[in-house]
């Protein structure tokens, strides 16, 4: 518990970091990583690409459009399409900015032996149904707001 504790808290504080240092969240910082990577991409491409919703993607990336660090651009020949590129002020961020926390995980795990990360993989989801998260969202990053109220209980689960 203390371990899971430790990470649970990790990511909390990441997060306010990364925000307080930078004024981006993770899932912005991600998103703007990738577009500086290939300088210019379609908001269908970004969501394949970093595990989001495009309905969740919208938000994420007006706001970065609100900061400044990004714009998005009508295509020349299909004027239907919209690119997302880097300003000069989301490459500044982009380029010093720490990694998001789960990012550096990624690029972590391939450093353990295949029988380790397997092992591994097999634990975390004898957790997972420890704690009934089966059906949760597995989205590659953690989207920013409420978290989801579940439905009220029926009358016939409350307990006296």
């Amino acid at each position: 518990m203390r371990a899971l504790r430790r990470i649970l808290r990790q990511v909390e504080l990441s997060s306010k970091e990364l925000e307080a240092s930078h004024g981006v969240t993770a899932p912005q910082l991600l998103s703007l990583l990738v577009i500086c990577e290939q300088g210019s991409t379609t908001q269908a491409e970004l969501s394949r690409h970093i595990l989001l919703s495009a309905s969740t993607l919208v938000g994420v990336l007006d706001r970065l459009e609100g900061k400044g660090l990004i714009q998005r651009q009508r295509d020349t020949v299909d004027r239907r399409r919209i690119h997302l590129v880097p300003t000069d002020a989301g490459r500044q961020v982009a380029a010093t900015a720490p990694l998001p926390m789960h990012e550096r995980l990624v690029r972590g795990l391939p450093a353990l032996v295949p029988a380790r990360r397997e092992s591994l993989a097999e634990h975390l989801e004898e957790l997972v149904d420890m704690l009934g998260a089966g059906s949760v969202d597995d989205a590659g990053v953690l989207a920013p707001g409420p978290i989801p109220q579940p439905p009220p209980c029926p009358i016939s689960c409350v307990h006296a």
